[in-house]
């Protein structure tokens, strides 16, 4: 969901956001299917292949996806993005920004905040369940960044 934030804050043209989708999504599988062929199947299939299985409260863990997907996307988008914003800083504030969301919402959600991360290991797998908090959680945190970066900090994040 970066790419769609990074977009519709400005910082990316319409004709390389579906391209940067379909990449990630393909990347995405890559990792889980090496890793279904290197593993014994019977170890495999007791970890789901990396897939979530994340039990019943689906609405929490969903809340959880959008309020770690908004804080790292705000920090991507005004500290690449935005020109008075923007730091060299930048891929450190990054980097602690989805260490810090993992160690608080991963044991709650998994901690995904893109939804390519959880696709690969599902197609991997063929673990469904429960799938769409990985979908609606980052792309709402995703549009909440927008909204927030262009309606109420009213900056307008130019591409150049």
């Amino acid at each position: 969901m970066l790419s769609l934030s990074i977009y519709l804050c400005g910082g990316m043209e319409l004709l390389l956001l579906l391209p940067y989708i379909l990449a990630q999504m393909a990347g995405a599988m890559i990792g889980p299917t090496i890793t279904k062929v290197m593993y014994p199947s019977d170890m495999y299939v007791a970890s789901l292949g990396g897939a979530s299985t994340q039990p019943p409260q689906m609405l929490g863990k969903a809340l959880a996806e959008v309020m770690m997907t908004l804080v790292l996307t705000i920090v991507v988008c005004m500290g690449t993005v935005n020109r008075k914003s923007r730091t060299p800083w930048a891929p450190f504030c990054i980097g602690l920004t989805v260490t810090a969301c993992v160690l608080a919402g991963g044991s709650v959600s998994g901690a995904c905040m893109n939804p390519a991360r959880a696709f690969g290991p599902a197609v991997a797998a063929n673990h469904w369940n429960n799938h769409w908090v990985y979908w609606v959680g980052p792309t709402c945190g995703a549009l909440l960044t927008v909204s927030f970066i262009r309606f109420i900090l009213l900056v307008h994040l130019p591409t150049k």
